[in-house]
C-alpha cells in the first residue's frame, strides 16, 4: 500500500480495508466453509485435542489458528489451500503419533515424559528446577487438596500433559509444615513431632537439629522449621 494513501480520516479503508463492502457476504461464506472443515481435522486427530494438551498439541492447536486466519479474510487466499493445509497438519500429527507408539525415544521427544516432583516426603529439587515448578506453585496445591504436612505425601507426578497426580503415603509422618509462614496463627493447629526434629524448609527431609546452623544431610541447606504431624 502507498504510504500517500493512508489517511487517518479514510474511514472506510479503516473499517472495510481495500476489499468493497460486498466482500463481508464473501467473508461470512468463507468462514462458514472452513470452520466445517476446522471441526472436521480437530475430530479426526482424536480426543486429547479437547482435553489437556501436551507439547505437540498445542502447538498444532496454535498452528490451526494460523492456518484458518488467512483463507477465511484474506481475498487474495482461496479456501481450497486453507483446507488442503488442515488436512497436512492432520497427517503429519497421525503419522507423529504412530512413530510414538513404535519409538519411545520419539515419544518422550515429541509429547515429553513425566517428572516425579515429590518422593516419599522429600522435594526433588533437580527435578523441580527442570520443570520450573516452585515450591510456592506446588504446597498451593497440596493445601487445596487438603494435604498440610510435607511427610503426608508418597508421590507427586508432573505428568506429560501438565497434571499433577497426588499419592498420600499410606502411613503419615512428620515432616514440613505446608501452611504458609507468614501466618504465625495457623500453625497452631499442627502438632509439633518433638523439641528437636526439625523439617528442611529447602527440601523437607527430617531429622534431630541440636543446633539451628546444621546442615541438612539430603541437600546441604541450613534453614528449619519445626517437623509437623
Amino acid at each position: 500500500m502507498d504510504k500517500a494513501t493512508i489517511k487517518i480520516t479514510d474511514l472506510k479503508r479503516i473499517v472495510f480495508g481495500e476489499a468493497p463492502a460486498e466482500y463481508m457476504l464473501e467473508v461470512f461464506g468463507r468462514t462458514i466453509i472452513i470452520y466445517f472443515f476446522l471441526l472436521l481435522i480437530i475430530r479426526l486427530l482424536g480426543k486429547r485435542m479437547s482435553g489437556q494438551l501436551t507439547t505437540i498439541d498445542l502447538s498444532i492447536t496454535i498452528m490451526l489458528g494460523a492456518i484458518v486466519a488467512p483463507p477465511m479474510q484474506a481475498p487474495d487466499r482461496g479456501i481450497l489451500l486453507g483446507i488442503f493445509i488442515l488436512f497436512l497438519v492432520f497427517l503429519f500429527h497421525r503419522d507423529l503419533s504412530w512413530w510414538g507408539v513404535k519409538n519411545k525415544k520419539i515419544e518422550e521427544l515429541t509429547f515429553g515424559n513425566m517428572s516425579i516432583l515429590v518422593k516419599e516426603g522429600l522435594l526433588q529439587l533437580e527435578e523441580m528446577s527442570k520443570t520450573r515448578v516452585s515450591r510456592a506453585q506446588l504446597y498451593s496445591l497440596l493445601r487445596q487438596k487438603k494435604i498440610y504436612n510435607l511427610g503426608e505425601v508418597d508421590r507427586i507426578y508432573l505428568e506429560a500433559c501438565g497434571m499433577f497426580s497426588i499419592f498420600k503415603a499410606a502411613k503419615p509422618k512428620a515432616g514440613l509444615s505446608l501452611f504458609p509462614s507468614a501466618d504465625k496463627g495457623v500453625h497452631d493447629y499442627q502438632h509439633k513431632v518433638a523439641e528437636n526434629v526439625y523439617a528442611c524448609q529447602h527440601c523437607g527431609a527430617t531429622e534431630e537439629v541440636k543446633e539451628k546452623d546444621t546442615k541438612c544431610k539430603n541437600c546441604g541447606a541450613q534453614k528449619w522449621d519445626s517437623a509437623v504431624i
